[in-house]
Order: C-alpha cells, then sequence, then structure tokens
C-alpha cells in the first residue's frame, strides 16, 4: 500500500509525460491549466492521477489532503458539477486558494462528478480566470467535460489498472475525516427547487411527476432520448411487454392518450428538473 510521498513519485512524476500528453488538449485549446482525477470506492481505495506534479508535491507537503473534502466516502457525493470552492473549512479553502493563485496562477476549479453504485469519479479542471476558457465552458459547453473523463479513461487504462492493483486507502492515508458527512452536493435542494415552481405556478407539473415511480422516470427519459420501447426494455433489462406495462401506467397518470402526448409533457417536466 503506497503513501502520499509514494503515489506522488510512483504514478504522478513517473507517467507526468503521458498523463500531459492526453492533457494537452485542456492546455492547448482552452486553456485549462490543471487536471486531476480521482477515484474512492467504498472502502476507501483510492486512485489519482494529475497532469502537475508542481502542484502534487506542494500539496502533499502541505498536508492539504488531511482535510481536502474531496476526499472522503462515495456516499456524500451526487453526480454533477461542483464548483471546488464550495466545500471544506474556510480554512482548508483559503489555504488552497491562496496557494493556488499565488504560486500556481489558478484561480477557478470545478469538478466533473460521476457517482455509480459503489465508487465515485471525480475529474477537476482549474484555469485562470482571466486567460482560462472554462467559465464559458461550465456554463456553455459543458459535454465539454463528460468527453473528456470518457478520453482520460481510455487513453489511461493501463496506468489507471495498475494503480488500482496497489491502490492506498484513505481511511489510512486520512484517518476519522474520510468518514465526514459534509455533502458534496452539486444539485439544489429538491424542497427549495419544488417551492420555487410552486411560486411560478408550477403545481400542476410538480404533482404529475410526483406520482411517478423511479422506473416510470427512467422510461420516459429514454423516450425522450429517442429509444423505442423495444430499445428501452433492453437498455433496462426487462421485458418488451414490462416497458409497455410501464407506459400505461404513465399515461394514466398523466391523463395522455398517446406517447407523443408524454414526450411532450415530459419534455416540461426535464426543463423544469422533474424527473
Amino acid at each position: 500500500m503506497l503513501n502520499w510521498k509514494e503515489i506522488v513519485q510512483n504514478y504522478i512524476i513517473k507517467n507526468s509525460d503521458k498523463i500531459k500528453k492526453v492533457t494537452r488538449p485542456l492546455r492547448d485549446r482552452l486553456q485549462v491549466g490543471y487536471f486531476t482525477y480521482h477515484r474512492i470506492d467504498k472502502k476507501g481505495k483510492y486512485t489519482v492521477l494529475l497532469d502537475r506534479p508542481d502542484w502534487a508535491e506542494h500539496y502533499v507537503d502541505e498536508k492539504f489532503f488531511l482535510s481536502d473534502p474531496y476526499l472522503r466516502h462515495p456516499d456524500v457525493y451526487k453526480s454533477g458539477f461542483s464548483l471546488i470552492e464550495n466545500h471544506g473549512t474556510e480554512e482548508h479553502r483559503k489555504r488552497i486558494l491562496k496557494d493556488g493563485k499565488e504560486i500556481f496562477n489558478l484561480d477557478l476549479g470545478l469538478m466533473w462528478i460521476e457517482k455509480s453504485e459503489d465508487a465515485v469519479e471525480f475529474f477537476g479542471f482549474c484555469g485562470n480566470r482571466a486567460t482560462s476558457d472554462l467559465g464559458k465552458l461550465y456554463l456553455n459547453h459543458p459535454w465539454v467535460f463528460r468527453s473528456f473523463a470518457a478520453h482520460f479513461r481510455k487513453e489511461l487504462k493501463p496506468i489507471l489498472h495498475e494503480m488500482e492493483g496497489e491502490a492506498s486507502s484513505l481511511i489510512d492515508l486520512k484517518g476519522k475525516d474520510f468518514f465526514t458527512k459534509e455533502l458534496i452536493h452539486p444539485e439544489i435542494d429538491s424542497s427549495a427547487l419544488k417551492a420555487y415552481l410552486k411560486d411560478l405556478g408550477k403545481e400542476r407539473e410538480i404533482q404529475l411527476a410526483g406520482q411517478l415511480s423511479r422506473r416510470e422516470k427512467q422510461c420516459i427519459q429514454l423516450l425522450l432520448a429517442g429509444m423505442s420501447a423495444k430499445e428501452s426494455a433492453k437498455a433496462l433489462k426487462l421485458s418488451h411487454r414490462t416497458v409497455e406495462f410501464y407506459f400505461e401506467n404513465i399515461k394514466n397518470k398523466l391523463f395522455c392518450s398517446t406517447k407523443p402526448e408524454i414526450f411532450q409533457l415530459a419534455k416540461q417536466f426535464r426543463e423544469l428538473d422533474l424527473l
């Protein structure tokens, strides 16, 4: 099992040329000055790669990991975007933001988080507010972050696989802070969102969407993605008949008579984040 300095030396520094080659499009095309990848499973097994060895060494020397809010149990995460500065103690945020700006010329950072049943992966992108395209990408082209996440995993799969074989445990590396319950929660609280929608007169949409089961919402999302009932059945690992049964229930709950009617109402649900 690796300690922090061994993680930096054996993987981040040793593979820095390969990592920088993969992340070059971020630097050259989008002026992203720093990229980092992390994977944490429910047992605390930890995999990390990044393209700035100088930051990795500074991070370890300053022991930022001891209070890093992004190095905790997968249960505290939800999928989505998170601004790096939104989490952690005030002291931690001040220290890491101060050093990021003064030493490494980085003052804007965000995470793209992908949560699965037994682990979480997240991808950090940092840059300088004045020179990088991070703000524009976040607002208008969020697919760029998701596409790069898939590219990074594919290109560095052998290194990631090797590292997982001797991955360290964050329980050992961080101690009890690994189990801190502070949520990494990119979404607005659902009760606040519904209260806001009610203020806008959207009670009917809230009430209709609230009747749908998890499976029914999945069927609607696949319908919105352009899938047929047969294709949806395959994606959900259900029978065609079962999916059609769900759609009959959906029609009754939403007072629709056809799938095009469901589609139009579902688009409203999606726009209001009710699915």
